[in-house]
């Protein structure tokens, strides 16, 4: 009733409105200003495709929305609102009565989609940045994203059709690649009877579902995409028919390796949904985790990832933020490492440019989000500008639910974060009271720059660039040149020596190899049979070039016997070469198997370099990277700090997607799997487990190149490696920790009476010191120094 009185109220005052300006007084209507918005359509031209101002956002041209038609090039003017322009994204629904002027007749309907700010050109392309704005990217950062996933070097926002440069062909073979997997996949699950049937949360599923489920899906598969486009038998298509033929086939592989099944799509259409969802109160602040991931092979061997956040740090503070820790568990063999950030224990210690100074991510470092809104988003800070980003996550309460059935249904939904190698182990346990499954989608929008400090010693071991003198980096047919000179010195048998500027870097990768004659080797043993080099020269680029990634991840020097001379890993490299200002070329390399030597390289590309002041640091990044380094997951930069440069890297924005267990749920699941739960209470405490690493110890008396390495293995084994002047020993060694939060230890050297050592490691740092004592050396005392390599 009040309703009703409400819209009678606004009805009178209209009327009244009316009275006064639409009546006499020589008062006339409104004119709303309008702007036309020319757009074309494109996979290629597409003719009758449906376009609208998609106002609401459901992916529908519905009434009342601009609209119009295309033409046989792919055009058409919308007339909007000119307050409209820039608000809203671009819709294109294709249909079975649209037309490709490449392809002909549309077989399985699709739409398309383009951002607000870049309505110009409705592609593939500019679907997948659509997509990824809807995750929470900017126009700008969502275009940085496709392109550095699928190698697409144009810009998305034009009309690839009206170029015949190689990579506007690159563009548009991912382009068609995507249309064809969309309606590849649309098809098998509209065949299935996808829509109309129920998702997991109640909600039907509809074509406008569909597609949005589709489309997220493919975007999850960008680097798929770009590997199927670059498939040798797709680049050599010799017409258009053949290259619709093979991409159809690529396709097919890629939907049936990744696909949406009527039983998973039921899952993922909720998750969507949920953000268009009605709001809902949030909880209370309490103190809680979330298992963000888990690996587990037994009570003995696993992996565990959990947010935490105390009461104080998951309550809101005047920004409306909150705090919590991540927090990582890694068992081998029973050994346990405790640590905070990155791959393993040792990599806690890298830097990263916060935009002020160097910083590393801090022992119970608190990370920063906001307080998630009604539909499930947030944005976060994580460890102090290392990664900043946004969030969307969708609930589902899983009370009472079969954990094998709801670790299924995530792990069929794609969610591949929760790994139970024997789900036995599951048995018939069910979540209890308040259990609650997050399906979570993070958006890094940046990242910082960042390297990892490893230890300088042993040369050529550890993250420090290394480089060769002029007369070695300057190659050349060893053959043709003196005995103990240039390719066949002393020094082209060593690792070089430490890199420790950028001008000396840049001076000396010259992409000049030096040429050897047919290499071969034994493997694994002296008995073993020769493996001979399928090429006729054995060109050694290692002294020339500097790496910046490896696209494989085959063996090296490891397996019964040798696969043939090289790995099958594509070394990627770059020398400081070419013609106009920093410019640099590209390489493609084979890696020799026995050793990971760099060999036989190709030109792939060329591109330049900038350096830049950071801090006390300078950084030199690369432009134009070759599209063969797309699988990469970081861009090779190189930091001078310190008086040492270093391999450094800035992490990919790749979007990633996990199934998160709320506290009362992953209590449930750890305990049921025999695992330890945390107490987010509780700091995190080191364990012995956390110094695992390879540690390099020196008498800073002791002639350069000298010194000890010291290896604790994730298992807590302990070996050491004395390095001496010409030659190297291993030897039997104690270590045992006496104060775990200081890293304070006892060292012996079990094959002398009296080789001891005490000192400290410091986790965070990689460092370490102490007193050493050896009666067997003089003097008998002295002092050293320790780094993690």
């Amino acid at each position: 009733m009040k309703f009703t009185l409400k819209r009678l109220a606004l009805a009178i005052v209209s009327t009244g409105l009316l009275t006064i300006y639409g009546c006499g007084g020589g008062g006339s209507d409104a004119v709303v200003a309008t702007t036309d918005l020319p757009i074309t359509v494109v996979d290629g031209p597409i003719e009758n495709a449906l376009v609208c101002l998609d106002k609401n956002g459901n992916g529908i041209c519905d009434a009342g929305e601009p609209t119009g038609k295309t033409d046989a090039t792919g055009k058409v003017t919308l007339k909007i609102d000119s307050a409209d322009v820039g608000k809203y994204a671009i819709l294109a629904v294709v249909g079975t009565d649209a037309k490709d002027a490449d392809t002909g007749l549309v077989p399985v309907p699709f739409t398309l989609k383009a951002p607000a700010d870049r309505p110009a050109v409705v592609s593939p392309l500019t679907t997948l940045v659509q997509t990824a704005v809807e995750s929470g990217h900017t126009t700008a950062s969502a275009e940085d994203l496709v392109k550095s996933q699928t190698g697409i070097k144009v810009s998305l926002f034009e009309d690839f059709t009206k170029s015949t440069s190689a990579d506007s062909k690159s563009a548009s073979t991912v382009a068609r690649l995507v249309v064809v997997t969309t309606q590849q996949q649309t098809a098998a699950l509209i065949l299935a009877g996808a829509i109309g049937s129920t998702a997991i949360d109640g909600s039907r599923i509809t074509k406008e579902l569909l597609d949005q489920a589709i489309q997220k899906r493919v975007l999850d598969r960008m680097t798929d995409l770009r590997d199927a486009a670059v498939d040798p038998a797709v680049l050599a298509a010799g017409n258009r028919d053949q290259l619709e033929a093979l991409l159809r086939t690529q396709a097919a592989g890629l939907v049936t390796g990744n696909a949406l099944t009527i039983t998973t799509i039921k899952t993922v259409v909720a998750v969507n949904v949920q953000a268009s969802a009605p709001p809902v109160a949030p909880p209370a602040p309490t103190a809680g985790i979330n298992l963000v991931s888990l690996n587990f092979i037994d009570a003995s061997n696993f992996f565990t990832r959990v947010i935490t956040g105390s009461l104080a740090q998951n309550t809101p503070d005047a920004n409306g933020n909150v705090r919590y820790v991540d927090r990582r568990a890694r068992s081998v063999a029973g050994n346990l490492a405790k640590w905070n950030t990155g791959a393993d224990p040792a990599r806690q210690s890298d830097l990263h440019w916060n935009g002020s100074v160097w910083a590393n991510c801090a022992l119970n470092g608190e990370n920063v989000s906001s307080v998630r809104d009604a539909q499930g988003n947030n944005s976060y800070n994580y460890c102090d500008g290392a990664e900043i980003g946004k969030s969307n996550r969708a609930a589902f309460d899983v009370t009472g639910q079969s954990m094998l059935t709801i670790y299924n249904q995530a792990r069929d939904a794609g969610f591949t974060n929760l790994a139970v190698a024997d789900t036995a182990a599951l048995g018939s346990a069910t979540f209890p009271t308040g259990s609650t499954l997050f399906y979570q989608r993070s958006t890094p929008i940046t990242q910082a720059i960042g390297y990892y400090p490893g230890g300088s010693f042993p040369v050529g071991t550890s993250n420090v660039v290394t480089q060769y003198s002029a007369a070695v980096s300057a190659g050349g047919v060893a053959s043709t040149q003196a005995a103990l000179v240039a390719c066949n010195s002393a020094e082209a048998r060593t690792s070089g020596t430490n890199s420790t500027t950028l001008e000396g870097l840049i001076g000396a990768m010259t992409g000049t190899p030096c040429v050897y004659p047919q290499g071969n080797f034994k493997y694994p043993t002296t008995a073993s049979p020769v493996t001979t080099s399928t090429d006729a020269n054995d060109e050694s680029w290692g002294y020339s070039t500097v790496g910046i990634g490896v696209i494989g991840t085959a063996p090296v020097g490891t397996g019964a016997s040798a696969p043939g001379y090289y790995s099958g890993n594509n070394k990627l490299r770059v020398a400081f070469t070419g013609t106009g200002t920093n410019p640099v070329t590209y390489y493609s390399c084979k890696e020799r198997f026995n050793n990971g030597g760099t060999r036989n390289c190709t030109v792939i590309g060329t591109g330049t370099y900038a350096i830049a002041t950071l801090g006390d640091a300078r950084v030199l990044t690369l432009n134009n990277l070759p599209s063969q380094a797309s699988p990469l997951n970081y861009t090779r930069v190189f930091v001078e700090r310190g008086g040492l440069v270093y391999g450094g890297y800035q992490n990919k924005p790749n979007v990633a997607n996990s199934a998160r267990l709320n506290s009362t749920a992953a209590n449930a699941l750890l305990t049921q799997l025999g695992l330890p739960v945390e107490n987010p209470s509780v700091p995190l405490a080191l364990t012995a487990g956390s110094y695992q690493g390879v540690w390099e110890v020196r008498d800073p008396t002791s002639p350069a190149g000298t010194g000890l390495t010291m290896s604790i293995s994730p298992n807590g084994s302990v070996s050491c490696t004395y390095h001496g002047v010409s030659s190297t020993s291993t030897f039997v060694c104690t270590l045992a920790f006496t104060d775990l939060a200081t890293g304070a230890f006892a060292f012996r050297d079990t094959t002398v009476p009296d080789g001891t050592a005490i000192g400290t490691f410091n986790f965070l740092a990689g460092t370490g010191s102490g007193t050493h004592h050896d009666t067997t050396n003089t003097p008998v005392d002295g002092n050293f120094v320790a780094q993690r390599r």
